[in-house]
């Protein structure tokens, strides 16, 4: 059986994944390949595989902001 490798307690470099907008808040996507990073609301993601990752994060995080608010009257 071969060792697990310890977890590396910083994965993600943050300079790496700096992004400055010119004109407010965007939404990026950070490919799962990790060689790609889009503005998906500027920009379509390239792949198929990557359009449905992306898709699914954002269908997940709307439902989670739906999740966290009141009813509506």
């Amino acid at each position: 059986m071969a060792a697990i490798p310890p977890l590396d307690p910083n994965p993600i470099n943050p300079a790496a994944f700096t992004v400055t907008a010119e004109r407010g808040p965007c939404l990026i996507y950070a490919s799962s390949t990790g060689d790609a990073i889009t503005l998906v609301d500027q920009m379509v993601v390239s792949s198929p595989r990557e359009r449905a990752i992306c898709r699914a994060l954002l269908v997940h995080s709307l439902a989670l902001l739906d999740g966290t608010e009141g009813s509506a009257p």
